[in-house]
């Protein structure tokens, strides 16, 4: 009920942020404009359906195309990217996490401060070295590993993604460390160090399980974080993602569509993993 509840709400939030630059627009020249932002809301409402019949004129193709299923398409490819940015950078930020408190606690404090520095860098720059990095690889030794950009329908993974994922991957690891660090002061760990067992039992057994719940949680920031880059990622690299194609084609339509499909899987995916690991923690206490 309360899922329901959440989602009805965000949808309700969706819709009438769909309309705000309206309001915005008449604010800029000291109006307000509240009919014409309703009837922006009503209209959008009614013309959602029957949502197969909506069409709208792609710039990239030169032509009024239907709305579904071509926009389906760019929602798929952003997604995808951004899903796999996400699981890697949760991945190697654990690891690294793991592997960083086994080590003595001065060299962890140094590696935090250099976390600190490397959380300032552009992403902008990032993607810049990045794509100068492959150019300079292929000069040497004649290897394209990736292309650099998109030309026409063609997709490229794994370079975008590992721009994506380069400065999330710094935040979540910076994050996790606290959360661990956290844990290492709890009784339980001081329990577990005087019974005997070793630090990477320890580290992986008992801190792990914990600290995991703090670091799901704190992955929603990172996901937001990652969402706001995703559009100077798809420009860098011309990829026909759903952020490139609103910013050529900004139609109602497509924005409350392009925001349902980002809002929706995110939505179900944070929703299980509360309710997995609260309930969790309710077996543990009941137990």
């Amino acid at each position: 009920m309360k899922a329901l509840l959440n989602i009805l709400m965000a949808i309700s939030g969706i819709i009438l942020a769909g309309s705000l630059p309206i309001l915005i627009a008449g604010w800029l020249l000291g109006e307000w404009r509240w009919q014409a932002y309703f009837e922006s809301i009503r209209t959008t409402l009614e013309g959602l359906w029957p949502i197969g019949e909506i069409t709208f004129f792609n710039y990239r193709a030169g032509q009024e195309i239907a709305l579904f299923p071509n926009v389906s398409a760019y929602i798929v490819y952003s997604l995808e990217i951004l899903f796999m940015a996400l699981i890697a950078a949760v991945a190697v930020s654990l690891v690294l996490t793991v592997v960083t408190m086994l080590l003595a606690e001065k060299v962890r404090e140094r590696v935090k401060m250099v976390l600190y520095f490397l959380e300032s860098i552009p992403d902008l720059l990032i993607i810049m070295l990045a794509q100068l990095l492959v150019i300079v690889f292929f000069k040497q030794t004649g290897i394209l590993i990736s292309k650099i950009a998109v030309a026409g329908d063609d997709r490229i993974y794994w370079l975008p993604a590992l721009c994506l994922a380069i400065l999330p991957t710094i935040q979540l690891y910076r994050l996790s460390m606290l959360t661990f660090q956290e844990e290492e002061r709890q009784m339980y760990v001081e329990l577990a160090r005087a019974l005997g067992f070793s630090k990477v039992y320890i580290v992986l057994v008992h801190m792990f399980r914990n600290a995991i719940i703090s670091v799901f949680f704190q992955s929603k920031k990172t996901m937001w974080f990652m969402l706001s880059n995703l559009f100077v990622l798809e420009l860098m690299f011309n990829l026909p993602g759903i952020m490139l194609f609103l910013s050529g084609n900004m139609h109602p339509m497509g924005f409350l569509v392009a925001i349902f499909s980002f809002f929706l899987p995110m939505f179900l995916l944070y929703s299980f993993g509360e309710w997995f690991f609260i309930s969790r923690r309710h077996k543990k206490a009941v137990a």
